[in-house]
């Protein structure tokens, strides 16, 4: 399904939600207590382009191998970049190349506060051929290739430099690392800059990844829904913009994805919309939401995202909105199938029965065999035993 697809790609650069009183473990030291496989080299200098300019010269005379330049900065709080997964009983996704985890370890909501900014170089043009956000408490080797450390940039420093490279920037994945690094500093200019690539020409993926971020740092929620509302902006955009709004920790995001998509006339858009309620935290207000749409809207192809959605939720009323769009007479065989999907992607002692009851009682045959389907997958012994009592008549 192309939106299940999708969302496996957006749906993994989320923010810790780390809120008043909520305890955190600082899954970092400082940057002072970087213990890696092999030393950094540490660089001297004024400021940080000093610093890099005298990296570049110490790697010039020292190696002819590709290398690294990096340092640290002050991270946003509630973000956990390149964790150490042990222990760890959340969920970590993948954006671009760089992990970001959403849970807690050992009972205790997660952060990284101790990251670094890599640039991968090559030896003689001095090109940047990759950049990464690692976590400065997690060994690695670095490819075998030494890293020339320049210590602690300041905010406006480091974010004039980010923004510099992105100008100057030849591929995509690099600048989309850059637009992440810039995203990750704790300071209250970002969401100028991050806005400023939005309205420019940016490259694509620079554009969507500062629309995500935007809905992560919070307080871009009218400039967002504005994105969403403008027909001559790019769908991808459009789409980005949406599931910011939902996947933002800030609330109030689902009274502006009802009134969107109230008004949307694209069915991707609304496609989207309906992912973005699903992942939101507001979970009763989303499942109100999505209920009336699997039920009411027009079209069948939106009607079987939202039960599609519906049935990855947790929730006795997903539950049942789910069953009633099977029992629904009025409802298109398509949608009843998808349903009975959706029912079967929940757990296993609420899917199997009601399964079951679609199996034996449903007026249709095809959603009857989409039920036994499903079934046939559980490998559960109630399963079984109608199957042998449908066998042996």
């Amino acid at each position: 399904m192309a939106l299940f697809k999708l969302s496996l790609l957006i749906v993994s650069l989320l923010i810790l939600p780390v809120g008043d009183g909520t305890s955190r473990a600082r899954v970092s030291k400082t940057s002072s207590g970087i213990d890696q496989a092999k030393p950094f080299i540490n660089v001297d200098g004024q400021d940080l382009r000093a610093k890099m300019a005298a990296a570049i010269r110490l790697a010039h005379s020292s190696s002819s191998s590709p290398y690294w330049t990096a340092y640290t900065f002050d991270v946003r709080p509630g973000v956990a970049v390149d964790m150490d997964t042990r222990n760890f009983d959340g969920r970590s996704n993948v954006y671009g190349d760089t992990v970001v985890s959403i849970g807690t370890s050992n009972g205790v909501t997660v952060e990284t506060r101790s990251l670094g900014i890599f640039f991968l170089r090559e030896s003689g043009s001095d090109a940047i051929t990759r950049v990464e956000v690692y976590n400065l408490d997690r060994k690695r080797e670095y490819s075998g290739y030494p890293v020339y450390w320049l210590g602690r940039g300041g905010n406006q420093e480091s974010l004039s430099l980010l923004q510099e490279l992105i100008q100057s920037s030849q591929t995509n994945r690099i600048s989309e690392h850059l637009v992440i690094a810039i995203a990750l500093h704790d300071d209250p200019r970002v969401a100028t800059v991050l806005k400023d690539y939005v309205r420019g020409n940016a490259p694509g993926r620079v554009r969507s990844t500062a629309v995500f971020w935007l809905g992560q740092i919070g307080g871009e929620q009218p400039f967002l829904a504005d994105l969403v509302r403008n027909q001559n902006e790019s769908v991808e955009v459009r789409k980005e913009a949406a599931f910011a709004i939902g996947a933002g920790k800030e609330p109030g995001a689902m009274p502006i994805l009802k009134s969107l998509y109230g008004s949307a006339n694209n069915r991707e858009i609304k496609d989207q919309i309906i992912f973005a309620a699903s992942v939101n935290e507001d979970k009763k207000d989303a499942v109100d939401f999505l209920i009336s749409a699997a039920q009411n809207d027009s079209d069948h192809e939106v009607r079987k995202q939202a039960i599609f959605w519906l049935g990855q939720m947790a929730g006795q009323r997903a539950m049942e909105a789910l069953g009633h769009t099977v029992d629904d007479s009025d409802a298109e065989t398509e949608v009843q199938k998808q349903a009975v999907f959706a029912i079967s992607q929940r757990n296993r002692n609420e899917a199997v029965p009601a399964l079951i009851r679609i199996a034996r009682t449903h007026p249709k045959a095809a959603v009857r065999k989409q039920a036994l389907f499903w079934l046939g997958q559980t490998d559960d012994e109630r399963a079984l035993e109608l199957f042998k009592e449908i066998l042996a008549k």
